[in-house]
């Protein structure tokens, strides 16, 4: 389980469109003020709207994308899932040509990210502030149990369904621990 501060998940489902990415920035970037996070949310935002791009060009055509985010007392951490496209999210090297810099975007503004692949979604995370320091089975739980009843496959309803934390401040969260999380990359950006 995870105490002492943990805010969140919050998190919110929308079809996979380039259309959406300015509603995902600026909702993780409310989320952020609103809940006095001591993070840089427009770094975080840039982060989410450069993750969500990738997700909706490498993710399943008509499919959906999920942006999450949960905070704790020293940072916050920024998730986009999709259905599942192939290959793996790395950072292309060399040029600056248009395609190819959202990860080195992500990679220079946030203290570590990684990727990892559910049963068909994958998931890529950011971390900002300090890293969260919990078991994986405990910071992915909530994710786990939303994708085990919302897919990301097909296209979804109108509006975007959205979830924001309903318990006060300060109050620990109690997660259902999740299985270990196979294929966990983590990366450790240039900060």
């Amino acid at each position: 389980m995870i105490i002492g501060g943990w805010r969140g998940p919050g998190w919110r489902i929308t079809d996979a469109d380039p259309g959406h990415a300015r509603q995902v920035r600026d909702w993780i970037r409310s989320a952020l003020t609103r809940h006095d996070c001591p993070v840089d949310p427009d770094e975080a935002a840039l982060a989410a709207s450069e993750l969500y791009a990738n997700a909706v060009m490498h993710g399943p055509a008509g499919g959906r994308v999920l942006a999450g985010y949960c905070l704790w007392s020293a940072g916050a951490r920024i998730v986009i899932c999709d259905g599942g496209g192939p290959g793996v999210p790395r950072i292309r090297q060399g040029g600056l040509a248009e395609g190819g810099r959202g990860l080195q975007v992500v990679d220079a503004v946030a203290v570590q990210w990684g990727s990892f692949r559910l049963a068909g979604p994958r998931a890529v995370w950011c971390d900002f502030g300090q890293p969260l320091r919990a078991p994986d089975s405990d910071t992915w739980a909530w994710l786990y149990r939303v994708l085990s009843v919302r897919s990301l496959s097909g296209p979804g309803p109108r509006p975007s369904q959205v979830h924001e934390p309903a318990w006060p401040a300060g109050r620990p969260a109690r997660l259902v621990p999740a299985p270990a999380v196979p294929g966990l990359e983590v990366r450790t950006g240039a900060r």
